[in-house]
């Protein structure tokens, strides 16, 4: 995270001289409106870089990038120059910074109780594809849009943008931060998958019921509960079955099935198989 927070604390050196020329033909309210929202998206930001928290980890995901959308929009307005060439360098190394899995892991277990590592597991592949930059896109549009249309005098439009823009970005943004709040969680008694998308309650694996952790095979008979997600999965198995309870459809019961082995996809892999191994879990 440092060098994220020094790539941020660049951003107001470069950035202004950027938007101070793209806005300078403006009219009052709108460069009143757009600076106080710069320097809100930055402080809002560099604050949240300093918090590991769980439940801020989304909010940092979204704001982040934005930054890049603002960077681009000032150079294409305005000439390129040696400053917008530097904040859009600056912006799109901290954007990268913040979706890197070591950073979600840093936010998570900044919430953690004890002796407890909590492993973020990868997003569906297919949300990947559409919905989670459908999420991102309807968030940005609702920061950035509103506010500019109100400021320019456009009120009835602004006004309905930002009130069906707040009503999007509820969906969206709860949508977001349920991918953001699934792990895998390493605890005293054992493994434990904390998946609201999957299972209908956390799952708890005792370490003595854990055979094996290792990288699954591409025959795996596993259940698999990484929902298609890209890259490779662990099998755990186990040394008898026991009953998972499976939420996969939000509108339907709970589904109860006997597994004795099952598939996840933690971002970090690597760290999952040297944790387990420190709890004295087998791991290959």
């Amino acid at each position: 995270m440092l060098a994220f927070r020094l790539s941020w604390l660049c951003l107001p050196f470069a950035g202004y001289g950027v938007f101070d020329a793209v806005l300078s033909s403006r009219s009052d309210p709108v460069q009143i409106t757009s600076f106080i929202g710069l320097w809100l998206l930055w402080s809002i930001v560099l604050a949240v870089s300093l918090i590991p928290s769980a439940s801020l980890l989304t909010l940092f995901r979204v704001l982040v990038p934005i930054s890049v959308v603002l960077t681009i929009w000032g150079s294409i307005e305005s000439d390129i120059s040696f400053s917008s060439v530097v904040l859009l360098i600056a912006t799109s190394f901290a954007a990268s910074i913040c979706l890197l899995p070591t950073v979600g892991f840093w936010f998570v277990n900044g919430s953690s109780y004890g002796d407890e590592i909590r492993l973020p597991l990868r997003p569906p592949g297919p949300f990947l594809l559409g919905p989670i930059p459908l999420a991102w896109m309807l968030i940005t549009g609702t920061v950035i849009f509103p506010p500019l249309l109100i400021a320019s005098q456009r009120f009835t439009f602004g006004v309905v943008c930002a009130v069906v823009g707040l009503v999007c970005c509820f969906f969206a943004y709860r949508s977001l931060s349920a991918l953001a709040n699934r792990w895998l969680v390493f605890v005293p008694a054992g493994l434990v998958v904390h998946d609201g998308m999957v299972v209908a309650d956390p799952f708890l694996v005792r370490r003595t019921a854990i055979q094996i952790i290792q990288p699954a095979p591409m025959s795996s008979q596993g259940k698999d509960l990484t929902l298609s997600s890209i890259g490779l999965a662990l099998e755990v198995s186990l040394i008898e079955s026991v009953d998972l309870s499976l939420q996969i459809n939000p509108l339907a019961p709970p589904e109860i099935a006997p597994v004795d082995s099952f598939l996840v996809a933690p971002s970090l892999t690597s760290l999952t198989l040297e944790e387990a191994k420190r709890r004295s879990i087998p791991a290959f």
